[in-house]
């Protein structure tokens, strides 16, 4: 029993460092390798800018950058709830602690980047550039990308960050290791 005991304690310290460790490698990534160094939301205030490029993130284990949040007619756009449905053209990628590669992608249907893969291969591309369509609450999309997509709006650009219990968990899905931060790229086409 104490065995039993010794192992589940050290794999929950082993999720809680993981997880600790990817929190802290997307806040310094967005704070200061990203381009635009971001802010967090909550030291808007304080900036010198006017027009702050900054993040706002959901107990520190979902982040969200709208790259297009200052657009002129952004607001008069139709925004995302529960139970909208959308498009989406995307890229998604694991990520470690800088900038996400062509290497770190795991799913696309974005197809300058499908032929930017498949650049220099014959072998017949099976991934789809159609855009995917999602209704937000309908468990189509894990739940760290449904709670960062509420509240976006038709034509935003959005990066989303999510440490791995927010993703995919333990679990190996695809080309996406267990335990693994995940980021994805979305452009909002279409609000229906």
């Amino acid at each position: 029993m104490l065995a039993i005991a010794l192992l589940s304690i050290s794999c929950s310290n082993d999720t809680d460092t993981t997880l600790t460790s990817q929190q802290k490698a997307i806040e310094n990534y967005l704070k200061n390798s990203h381009n635009p160094r971001l802010i967090e939301e909550i030291s808007i205030p304080e900036s010198m800018d006017e027009q702050p490029a900054f993040y706002t993130h959901w107990a520190l284990n979902v982040f969200r950058y709208i790259a297009t949040y200052y657009d002129e007619d952004r607001e008069s756009k139709p925004a995302i709830q529960r139970g909208t449905t959308f498009d989406i053209r995307y890229t998604a990628y694991t990520f470690k602690s800088g900038a996400p590669t062509l290497n770190d992608m795991f799913a696309t249907n974005d197809q300058a980047k499908i032929d930017e893969l498949y650049r220099g291969y014959d072998d017949e591309n099976i991934w789809s550039s159609e855009p995917m369509r999602i209704t937000l609450g309908n468990q189509d999309l894990v739940s760290g990308l449904e709670r960062a997509l509420e509240g976006c709006r038709e034509g935003d650009k959005v990066e989303i960050y999510l440490t791995f219990d927010e993703a995919y968990g333990k679990s190996y899905i695809g080309m996406v290791p267990s335990k693994s931060a995940v980021m994805w790229d979305i452009e909002i086409l279409e609000v229906l």
